[in-house]
């Protein structure tokens, strides 16, 4: 969308009137709209002008004759793509959720950061928190565990050089023998220590060959599982804060909720909505491909550890502070990526 679309004070009238309306949550008047900005010289007039030409281009909406005008999506994409400025964040209201971020941050170790990133976001915003877990496919395999727990039970821990863990209670159709878990883990690690694990995946029946084994039942169910390991499960995906969700007013119809709260039980579509989604990313409203998501603004940063990226977001109603919480938002990532590393 051309900058040009709109003049200057245009742009100046849109960028108040949404900062009113996240405020209060009702439609806003040129009474309002004057009162916020004392020191410009423009009449009561001409700011009524202005909203009917925002109207009439379709970046503000008017409920009703006798009401003040509310953003549309078009309004509001605006907004953040010409007013929401990372660079100039530092001056907004922000350092008190920033700090608050970095105390319960700091209180995590690099495994359990990803897990609690979604309460973190989703209490400093007060929307609904998500994180997508660092890609696991794309990580560096460091060292592989096998760990007996009965005769025909184990534990297979993949750990990763992002400092990424994944494990996995393995069923053996024979008795397992404590040497032989030893045996093949140290020539598992031997073979494939180094590798990503798409590598892993791709290859590693080729790489293991004829391996001597004590028990090739143990070997096939371990490569078995092996194979597997780059497909996300349900854990990857973390949500926190639907309380959030659920006391916005533009949620009080419970169907508009549920809707919401639907998406976020499926987490296996959640995180084909999350994936691939790099930087700072805003879709608003029906920018969204999901139906459900149409009433709602989605925030998102990805962030990058080891080579496999994650991605922490949020979501909310349209009608939502985009600056603070794209500051947000972009700072947890980052600090994610710090402390991850």
């Amino acid at each position: 969308m051309p900058r040009d679309q709109l003049s200057e004070r245009e742009e100046l009238i849109l960028a108040t009137l949404v900062r009113a309306h996240v405020e209060t949550g009702a439609p806003v008047g040129s009474t309002a709209l004057l009162a916020r900005n004392p020191h410009v010289d423009i009449s009561a007039a001409t700011v009524r002008k202005t909203l009917g030409s925002l109207e009439d281009k379709g970046y503000v909406q008017q409920p009703h004759t006798s009401a003040g005008r509310l953003p549309t999506n078009r309004g509001y994409r605006f907004f953040v793509a010409h007013t929401v400025d990372l660079a100039e964040q530092p001056i907004l209201d922000v350092d008190r959720q920033r700090r608050e971020i970095e105390r319960q941050l700091q209180q995590l170790s690099a495994d359990e950061i990803h897990g609690q990133l979604a309460e973190i976001i989703g209490d400093v915003t007060m929307q609904l928190g998500l994180v997508l877990a660092p890609n696991f496919e794309q990580g560096q395999l460091a060292r592989l565990e096998l760990v007996h727990l009965t005769d025909r039970r184990l534990l297979l821990v993949v750990n990763l050089s992002a400092g990424l863990v994944r494990s996995l209670v393995i069923e053996v159709g024979t008795r397992v023998e404590r040497r032989d878990l030893e045996g093949v883990a140290t020539r598992l690690n031997e073979l494939l220590g180094g590798l990503t694990i798409s590598e892993v995946q791709n290859t590693v029946r080729e790489r293991i060959g004829d391996m001597a084994c004590g028990s090739p039942e143990l070997l096939r169910v371990v490569v078995d599982e092996i194979e597997a390991l780059g497909q996300r499960p349900a854990d990857d995906v973390h949500v926190s804060g639907t309380h959030n969700i659920c006391i916005q007013p533009e949620f009080r119809d419970a169907l508009d909720v549920a809707s919401v709260l639907e998406l976020v039980e499926h987490k296996d579509v959640l995180a084909q909505v999350l994936a691939g989604r790099q930087g700072v990313v805003v879709t608003i409203g029906d920018e969204n491909d999901r139906r459900e998501l149409r009433l709602c603004s989605l925030v998102t940063a990805s962030y990058d550890i080891a080579g496999s990226q994650g991605v922490i977001g949020v979501v909310g109603p349209t009608r939502m502070p985009y600056d603070r919480v794209v500051a947000l938002v972009d700072y947890a990532a980052s600090r994610a990526a710090q402390l991850g590393a």
